[in-house]
């Protein structure tokens, strides 16, 4: 047996794992960059106008090589950000992560991931 191509083809299949997982992590991380970053968007927004708007324009919230896309539901008083994965990032089990008005956070998990077969 040749271990010059074992060797390597073993290393790479044990670090493959490790790698996407921080990248899903990273992901993660920027979902809720964004989501902070929309809220205050937000928040200035309904300072000038006295109601929150209801749409954001995508360069406040759409970072490139985004795994999640980021919807917005408001109301004049209130509103939810919601940052839905994408592609790879649906094999997070984190699901898609919330954050409303008053700053509360969430995470919608696909608990059906989460149990036995």
């Amino acid at each position: 047996m040749n271990f010059r191509f074992v060797l390597p083809a073993l290393l790479s299949a044990l670090a493959m794992p490790v790698y996407q997982n921080a990248q899903a992590r990273s992901q993660r991380q920027l979902a809720k960059v964004a989501l902070v970053k929309s809220a205050q968007w937000l928040e200035q927004a309904a300072m000038s106008t006295g109601s929150y708007p209801s749409v954001l324009p995508d360069s406040v919230w759409q970072p490139p090589e985004f795994s999640y896309t980021l919807s917005l539901s408001a109301q004049a008083q209130s509103y939810v950000l919601t940052a839905t994965p994408n592609s790879r990032q649906k094999q997070d089990g984190c699901g898609a992560l919330t954050l409303d008005h008053i700053g509360q956070r969430g995470a919608q998990a696909d608990v059906s991931r989460l149990l036995p077969d």
